[in-house]
């Protein structure tokens, strides 16, 4: 086998390893080309792997191809100096992007959860290049803003596939921090000490160790049951003794979780492990929070990651309030279509259905900004499980662990289906503290992330999620329903603001915490005097909710699917305007005659 496209590279670093050598050759050429259609002027492709680099040449690339779709913008710069890019896309010729609904999505606040910015990417070009084509996806780029930001945690995105790496290695950020509390700074990190460019698990051979081999598959280590002889001792990830205090990797960079880090309900270290030294003290955390605070627009966010198949919502913990019964609709009527789009996957509530998370996105969203938002886990590890259809699983009888493979089952798939490329063999070592030992191991590009050529039918499903659950944001209609004489210049006005979306103009939550100001319908003219006014309850009997002060204007809302209807008694004549400004749904204006 050629080292540099067996042991050395995962047959995704080869494909990066190419493309960087055309970016190389020339900025402006699209990435990994193979065949592009009249209609893709992009030149992306979607199986395989962009590194970071790539990623934000992929932004410039969609930004310089469609710029007037998109905006692309850093937010700022992360601890080791890179961009924190945000990619805006509306049809600006129908209004900025502050004035229309808009829907958030980002990935990879976990920096080996590669896949999430893929999917990312992938939303943003999928509404670029069909724009013009799909008239559904059209008429939603003209209507709807979508923020993206691709990845969040650039430095350790960027480090997997710059470093030796490993599959779990590179979640948290990339601040510098005392793990030991020694004085000294991420000096005892994970090392490639038989240079084969991953960084593997280490074992030793232990009649006392707490594993043995499976009988029937060597590779697989089992843990011993009570009374079984043990073979195996783990000793962690490849490494050595750096700074000499007797431990191996006790003080490798990073030590901050991202997403433990959002400022509702954060907890310190010793109730909440990664969560940093204070609420935003991550700089993308603080960069994209101030980011969204001057987005009121926001009516739904989607934050990427993987795995295990989830749409996961609010509460986290015990320590958050109930969500507000009107949003709990909500989130179900979106879940339920997420199933249905990407099936497998399942809608579940963090806290109930995995465990409990303090300071993390989706309930900072919702608790502090009243937006609804799902944490995605993408790739499912059953979908590397190696049996017919018909077959029961192997695995844990736990609901929620009742389709993942057996280690065997996951051998199988990797000797059936990547003939052996996503296992490195144990082989022998010869290390400076622990003597004879044996180095092997899941490699780089596999476990939590799935073989490229799976990638096609997630990135579209789960991209095709975000964009449907577009469509459900605030849709706003707005008529005048009846324009009535009482007397010689005294009229009586009605209008209605329909919502043909999913979701409210203003989530229970902002409502009943006054997040934001509610919904303006008002009426004005320049000859108007408005006597009296307030939310038509029943047209039929007249019942009016009449506004106290200021009667022109009355403070409301749409629920989703619904509509909303006001009337006023006005005195004067000529031309009026009705007017329903929403945060979230837009400003909408009609003009009415009073003669």
């Amino acid at each position: 086998m050629n080292s540099t496209t067996g042991r050395n590279f995962s047959p995704s670093r080869v494909a990066i390893f190419n493309g960087l050598i055309i970016l190389a050759l020339s900025s402006s050429l699209p990435l990994l080309v193979t065949s592009v259609s009249a209609e893709d002027r992009t030149g992306l492709t979607w199986t395989h792997y962009y590194n970071q680099d790539q990623v934000a040449e992929a932004l410039k690339i969609m930004h310089k191809e469609y710029p007037g779709l998109t905006e692309l913008q850093s937010l700022g710069k992360t601890a080791e100096d890179r961009d924190i890019w945000c990619l805006t896309i509306t049809n600006q010729k129908h209004g900025p992007d502050i004035g229309k609904p808009a829907i958030y999505v980002d990935g990879a606040i976990h920096g080996n959860e590669i896949q999430a910015t893929e999917v990312c990417l992938y939303t943003a070009w999928q509404l670029l290049t069909k724009y013009g084509e799909w008239d559904r996806i059209t008429e939603l780029v003209d209507r709807v803003t979508f923020y993206i930001i691709p990845t969040v945690n650039v430095d350790s995105r960027a480090r997997y596939f710059s470093d030796p790496g490993s599959y779990n290695i590179g979640r948290s950020a990339r601040q510098p921090h005392d793990d030991d509390h020694d004085g000294l700074l991420d000096e005892d990190d994970y090392e490639d000490i038989d240079s084969d460019g991953q960084i593997l698990q280490m074992r030793i051979r232990d009649p006392h160790g707490d594993y043995r081999s499976h009988p029937e598959e060597p590779r697989v280590m089992l843990r011993i049951k009570p009374g079984e002889q043990g073979e195996w001792r783990r000793l962690g990830r490849e490494g050595i003794d750096n700074d000499g205090d007797g431990k191996v990797n006790e003080d490798p960079p990073g030590y901050l979780d991202m997403n433990r880090n959002w400022g509702f309900k954060w907890q310190p270290y010793y109730v909440q492990s990664g969560s940093g030294d204070y609420p935003f003290s991550a700089l993308n955390i603080k960069a994209i929070s101030d980011f969204i605070a001057t987005k009121p627009n926001i009516g739904f966010a989607f934050a990427f990651h993987n795995y295990g198949g989830m749409f996961l919502r609010g509460p986290g913990s015990k320590l958050s309030p109930p969500i507000q019964p009107a949003d709990i609709k909500i989130f179900d009527y979106l879940g339920t279509e997420g199933e249905k789009t990407v099936p497998g996957y399942r809608y579940l509530i963090s806290m109930e259905d995995l465990y409990t998370t303090h300071g993390d996105f989706d309930e900072f969203m919702y608790q502090c900004w009243g937006v609804y938002a799902f944490v995605t886990e993408l790739y499912m590890s059953s979908q590397v499980a190696y049996r017919k259809e018909t077959d029961t699983p192997t695995g844990s009888g736990n609901e929620r662990y009742q389709h993942r493979p057996t280690l065997e089952e996951r051998q199988k798939f990797n000797d059936h289906l990547m003939m052996g490329e996503m296992f490195e063999e144990w082989k022998p070592f010869d290390h400076p503290t622990y003597g004879e030992i044996e180095i092997g191991g899941w490699r780089q590009f596999s476990v939590r992330t799935s073989p490229e050529w799976m990638l096609p039918d997630m990135l579209h499903r789960n991209a095709m999620f975000v964009i449907w659950t577009a469509t459900q944001l605030p849709n706003l209609s707005l008529e005048v329903i009846e324009v009535k004489r009482l007397d010689e210049d005294l009229y009586r006005v009605r209008a209605r603001a329909a919502n043909s979306g999913g979701i409210p103009t203003l989530s229970a939550k902002a409502r009943y915490r006054n997040i934001y100001r509610q919904d303006q319908f008002s009426i004005e003219g320049k000859n108007l005097e408005v006597m009296s006014g307030g939310v038509l309850e029943d047209p039929h009997f007249d019942k009016v909710n009449a506004v106290e002060h200021r009667p022109w204007r009355i403070l409301t809302y749409v629920p989703e699917f619904g509509k909303r209807e006001v009337q006023w008694i006005v005195s004067g004549t000529g031309r009026a305007t009705v007017i329903y400004d929403a945060l979230k749904g837009g400003r909408h204006e009609v003009d009415v005659d009073l003669r």
